[in-house]
């Protein structure tokens, strides 16, 4: 027997379908209906349902409060898509489902390879409660997950943070409690030496597109001299880096060597399988067991090399000897199972009543499929039968109502009014606005259409900018020639600066770039001759207008106005006041663009006392400064920037409690990169 066209179950059957699952499971927002809440529910659950439709499947989950939702959400802690993990650790929390969650949230903090999953998780283990869970997180590899840890600390009794904080045999977690402290009592923390790269590494350079090129330039016979170093590059964050280390291994590297690259690759919250792949994938079987045996033989082998070893050499843990002694030594206190495995699915679920089929009860499933609520248990049914599930389905399949979606419409903008307006990079550069509006935060279309009609012309743009892209394809082409876009790139190679310049062309549909610049310049050597003068050649074609660099080292900066690059982007807030001298009157004397951002330090300057457009007002007032960016989200938001466009003036009550907020954050900026972001 079918399902009738008209049974709830006809309807939900657009779930099981991975092209339309996404939006069924939109389109059951708020449901009530049980059969529903079951589909989305097991959409969830199904291991072959696309990330889309899985998170779709949770956000219209949310009003749900059964049990059946609840046990569901513990479960998508284990899922395999990192971004529904963050999800299920949000609703975890907001649900405040601590107790069945502990098992899966203590798993992800200890074995996600995504410091964004460990985030949340960190996030909602504190506000559980559980602070005896979240010792990992004090030694986490990201120090985006320390920081979490730290915020959680601080609003929690200092007791707490400073027993979780107790092991002085942990160089992360003593200089995480030295944050903390210094946050609770403004004690400056005492010095700790570190080890910076610059220290053991003679190519270091903290520009990643650099150092990428560095080891290119040294050749074979560089790397393979220079391998002992090259080792402590293995789990480098950026994939140009490691892909020369792991060439110069696969090349050159001794079984010394190897066994060093894999002792540090065993932090499972450090991804290192497409690592290990990329090493050992073709490479010789005696040369691997040569590796697996010299580990296999030192006195005290790390844990990770020697798991490796073992697997390679095919002896089963745990093993007897030496060897099992060092496995003792060294390997943590893992969870009871009980605490590390998912509970089994209640008698009530509908994957324990398709588990607890029988013969008999499946036969009368398939006889009249409307006694069962659920497409999963019916799957079953079908499956014990030996009859193919769709012959229970509808003779006319249900889709989702389509809303009626029009093409978007084009824009067309009014006579941009000039407000105050400079020109960048000299003459013949673009005449901008001072105050420029960034797509990082995604604002609404809308919202740069508002911004230009309050006399914005000038947009930054990164491939990510969706929305920022979509205005201005929607813009007649008149209207896009009379607005200037700033692109950039982050590589050091020529040919790849222009494919950068070339695919931001393609993507905004216009012929030139008003601005183009290198991005986040933290060494020279980022920008050689060759760089240089494929920018000359890039504006002599016409594809770019003018040109520039960004960065944050304010001597970088200096140098880059003696060096003629114009304009050049800086750093510049109430809290990083350096560049007033150290770089603004260069830019007066050379006459040099200078465009700021970061002006409110990420929302931290915001305070009652005065607002973001402040922030602006604040750095547009300062000597030198042509042109800075505000990246608001909302039209709210984008609202108050605009203030500081329309009226400049800062009164001096403002500007002096702006400056002291500042100045508190410097200080707690340089301790937080002494601590926190320290390299250990």
């Amino acid at each position: 027997m079918r399902v009738p066209n008209d049974h709830p179950l006809a309807r939900v059957l657009a779930l099981r379908d991975p092209e339309r699952a996404a939006g069924a499971a939109a389109h059951y927002a708020d449901t009530a209906d049980p059969v529903a809440l079951e589909a989305l529910c097991e959409v969830v659950l199904n291991l072959d349902a696309p990330a889309k439709a899985v998170s779709a499947a949770l956000l219209s989950l949310r009003h749900d409060t059964s049990p059946l939702t609840s046990d569901t959400v513990v479960r998508a802690l284990h899922s395999q898509f990192p971004s529904v993990r963050i999800q299920a650790c949000g609703e975890t929390e907001r649900r405040e489902l601590f107790a069945a969650a502990r098992p899966g949230l203590i798993r992800l903090l200890g074995t996600d390879p995504f410091w964004q999953v460990r985030r949340a998780a960190i996030f909602a283990l504190a506000r559980g409660g559980m602070w005896n869970d979240l010792a990992p997180a004090a030694h986490d590899p990201h120090w985006r997950a320390r920081y979490a840890l730290a915020q959680a600390l601080l609003r929690a009794e200092p007791h707490i943070g400073e027993r979780l904080l107790a092991n002085e045999d942990c160089p992360r977690t003593l200089r995480l409690r030295d944050f903390v402290r210094f946050r609770r009592t403004g004690d400056a923390p005492p010095e700790r030496a570190g080890t910076e790269p610059q220290t053991w590494c003679p190519f270091w350079d903290w520009d990643a597109a650099v150092l990428a090129r560095n080891l290119e330039l040294l050749g074979r016979a560089g790397r393979h001299a220079h391998l002992k170093v090259l080792t402590r590059l293995v789990n480098h964050p950026d994939e140009r880096v490691r892909g020369w280390v792991i060439a110069a291994l696969r090349d050159d590297g001794s079984a010394e060597q190897w066994a060093d690259a894999l002792a540090r690759l065993g932090d499972p919250r450090e991804d290192a399988a497409p690592v290990l792949e990329a090493l050992t994938v073709g490479i010789e079987l005696e040369r691997i067991e040569e590796v697996a045996k010299f580990v296999l033989r030192l006195d005290s082998p790390p844990l990770p090399a020697l798991r490796w070893a073992a697997a390679q050499a095919g002896v089963a843990f745990p093993v007897e000897g030496p060897v099992a002694d060092d496995l003792a030594r060294h390997t943590p206190r893992l969870p009871a199972a009980s605490d590390n495995t998912l509970s089994p699915f209640p008698e009530w679920h509908p994957h324990a009543r398709a588990a607890a089929l029988t013969p008999e009860r499946a036969k009368e499933l398939l006889e009249d499929p409307t006694r069962e609520t659920s497409w999963f248990v019916l799957a079953r049914a079908a499956k014990l039968c030996r009859v193919p599930v769709w012959k229970l389905h509808p003779e006319s399949e249900w889709s989702v109502p389509a809303e009626p979606r029009d093409a978007e419409p084009s824009l067309s903008l009014p006579q941009i009014p000039f407000v105050r307006a400079v020109q960048l990079g000299g003459a013949g550069g673009p005449v901008v606005s001072p105050l420029g509006v960034s797509g990082h935060y995604g604002l609404p279309v809308e919202g740069y259409a508002r911004a230009a009609e309050c006399g914005v012309n000038l947009f930054f743009w990164e491939p990510n900018y969706a929305t920022l892209a979509r205005f201005v394809n929607r813009l007649a082409p008149t209207d896009r020639r009379g607005i200037h876009l700033l692109a950039g790139t982050f590589e050091a190679d020529p040919a790849r600066i222009r494919k950068d310049v070339e695919r931001a062309l393609r993507n905004l549909k216009i012929e030139r770039l008003s601005v183009f610049l290198i991005f986040w310049t933290q060494s020279w050597r980022r920008v050689t001759t060759d760089v240089r003068a494929e920018l000359e050649r890039l504006k002599a074609d016409g594809l770019v207008q003018v040109f520039g660099l960004s960065t944050h080292n304010r001597a970088i900066a200096r140098d880059a106005i003696h060096e003629g690059w114009n304009p050049v982007m800086v750093r510049h807030s109430a809290a990083h006041r350096k560049a007033e001298t150290e770089v603004f009157p260069h830019a007066v004397e050379r006459g040099t663009s200078i465009l700021t951002f970061n002006n409110t330090c990420y929302g931290r300057l915001l305070h009652d006392t005065f607002r973001a457009s402040d922030c602006f007002r604040y750095t547009l007032n300062a000597s030198g400064v042509s042109a800075c960016f505000t990246a608001p989200s909302t039209l709210e938001q984008l609202e108050e920037n605009l203030l500081a466009l329309r009226d400049p003036h800062l009164p001096e009550d403002r500007r002096a409690a702006l400056l002291a907020r500042g100045e508190w954050m410097y200080r707690e900026d340089t301790v937080f990169r002494k601590t926190v972001r320290a390299e250990v």
